[in-house]
């Protein structure tokens, strides 16, 4: 008995001791990830200076050198060709332009030029380039009005729309006002329907007051094309007027819209400032003309456009994997650096979205490093999520490791945020349980969060399943997750800012994202695919499907 129980104990001994070097090391890792390293990068990243890191821009050029000289001394090595951490991304990038566009207004007085974008703005988007001239008619404010409510007070005015050109008073609408309601886009459409050939419309004295209290234009908008990226999304390209000599039917009707300063409506208009406040307090309180010819005047509208090609960059690096051959196959990490463009004065930090995810990866190129896994980890910063997942698009249609190869991407953004106890899961269900489960049990054995499917269906009205990069991998057939936090009242504002993020939440959500990195970057094969029928390999061909439509059935 006393010989039996000595080898029973020194086969349970060495089970332990065999178990300790890995969990040993899980503990250093999870060590490494630490809140106040977080928020000192976040601090920098998030700062006014950046300008909300909008794509492209200097300000996002800069943040991605930080991140890779960040991750570098974290221990991260290139993965790209060239040996940089840089994958750049084409783009185009389209303004109107300023030396070739104007407004021209004649009058029994002679004629004035407004010049873009001191007095008025305008949007690339969509925009046909020339220009087009005509007499005036003044329809008033933009009337928060449904649109057979509009369409009867434009027709009861009495006046003849053909050939003319619309000028309007922009007000906010009231309170009352339901979805849909005064907007521009309502009037847009009654009045191309009446052959308008375009609309000036007259920013809100909200606007021009605050646009004059900080001494700003127009912004200069962008629009961009990414030229070496598929989203495969109806729709997505911008539009424009068709080639030259291709007939269309109907005929193919440009329609320019444009936007004024105060100073420039009184000029448009031929009265004075007073008179024109004066109109707009009006409007204000339901009253004036609807609608009134503007004889005698005319305006002539030029717009033309500037196009430079740059760059974008995905910042990309790995830890290569400590198995042999397990070390050609992948688990990406991602998370986007993006966010958006300064709007009239107005900057958009993005500590939560999506510095929260930039930040959480600096931690985990750390802890990756103390406990490498077989598999190799792939981390991926995604530029232009904000224009459309596009960095993650790019990645996956240029990949520097075969896509087929790639086990699963875990997508972090905005993980700082809302309840301290609980993370939305997106995208863990929708192609490999095995992907679903692992997240079950690290989490039952670190961060015991209440795991949250709410946002998880394609059907669900906000769509958030198709509005992270998780989503451009799991369209290549690769099972993906987003771990996210929810959005709060600050999305997308100027108050998401570092002090408002929870370090302490974040924190937690970077280590279950550390502990299912390991055990899915140690299981002894790819995941498997085993919830769409419709996905059995990974790869391009999978963008062919359809995900809009309701999902198959699905395993739990």
């Amino acid at each position: 008995m006393k010989t039996k129980a000595s080898a029973s104990f020194l086969v349970v001994l060495s089970a332990l001791t065999v178990l300790a070097v890995p969990l040993a090391s899980q503990s250093r890792g999870l060590g490494l990830i630490r809140a106040g390293d977080m928020r000192a990068h976040l601090e920098f990243l998030a700062a006014r200076e950046f300008e909300g890191r909008n794509t492209p821009s200097t300000a996002l050029n800069l943040a991605s050198r930080y991140i890779a000289l960040m991750a570098q001394r974290a221990g991260l090595r290139p993965l790209l060709p060239d040996g940089s951490y840089f994958q750049n991304v084409p783009v185009e990038v389209t303004t109107i332009s300023p030396a070739k566009s104007r407004l021209r207004v004649l009058s029994a007085g002679g004629e004035r030029i407004l010049h873009f974008p001191e007095a008025f703005g305008a949007s690339p988007r969509g925009m046909v380039e020339g220009s087009l001239g005509g007499g005036m008619v003044f329809v008033g404010a933009i009337p928060a009005l449904p649109a057979a409510e509009m369409e009867k007070a434009l027709d009861a005015s009495g006046v003849d729309f053909r050939g003319k050109i619309a000028v309007g008073l922009t007000l906010p609408p009231p309170p009352s006002a339901k979805p849909g309601m005064g907007s521009t886009m309502v009037l847009t459409r009654a009045l191309r329907s009446r052959g308008v050939l375009g609309l000036i419309s007259v920013i809100t004295p909200e606007r021009e007051k605050n646009l004059t209290a900080k001494g700003l234009w127009f912004d200069v908008q962008e629009r961009l094309r990414f030229p070496d990226v598929e989203t495969g999304i109806p729709g997505a390209a911008p539009a424009g007027p068709p080639a030259a000599g291709v007939q269309t039917a109907p005929p193919f009707t440009p329609f320019y819209q444009i936007e004024v300063r105060h100073a420039a409506a009184a000029a448009i208009l031929g009265i004075s400032g007073e008179e024109l406040n004066a109109r707009f307090a009006a409007a204000g309180k339901g009253q004036g003309a609807m609608a009134q010819d503007l004889a005698g005047r005319s305006v002539e509208i030029a717009l033309y456009t500037d196009t430079r090609r740059t760059t974008t960059p995905n910042v990309v690096g790995w830890v290569e994997g400590s198995d042999p051959k397990l070390k050609g196959e992948y688990v990406v990490i991602g998370s986007h650096h993006d966010h958006n463009a300064v709007r009239e004065g107005r900057i958009f930090p993005g500590a939560d979205d999506d510095g929260s995810g930039t930040v959480a990866m600096l931690e985990l190129v750390e802890a990756v490093k103390a406990e490498r896994p077989k598999r190799s980890v792939v981390f991926v910063w995604h530029t232009a999520e904000e224009k459309g997942l596009i960095g993650a698009y790019y990645f996956v249609q240029h990949s520097p490791v075969p896509v087929e190869k790639i086990s699963a991407n875990l997508n972090l953004d905005m993980i700082s945020r809302n309840d301290p106890n609980m993370i939305y899961l997106i995208g863990s269900n929708k192609l490999s349980s095995e992907l679903d489960k692992s997240f079950h049990d690290m989490n039952a054995r670190s961060a015991k969060f209440k795991l949250d499917y709410t946002y998880e269906n394609p059907t669900h009205p906000d769509r958030f399943f198709f509005r992270s990069d998780q989503y451009p991998y799991i369209r290549y057939g690769i099972p993906g997750v987003w771990v996210f936090c929810g959005t709060t009242p600050d999305y997308h504002q100027e108050t998401d800012t570092v002090e408002r993020a929870d370090f302490a939440k974040a924190e937690r959500a970077t280590k279950l994202t550390y502990l299912v990195a390991l055990d899915i970057g140690n299981k002894p094969s790819l995941l498997e695919l085993d919830l769409n029928p419709e996905i059995t390999t990974r790869g391009a061909h999978n963008m062919k499907i359809n995900w809009q439509r309701p999902a198959p059935a699905e395993k739990r």
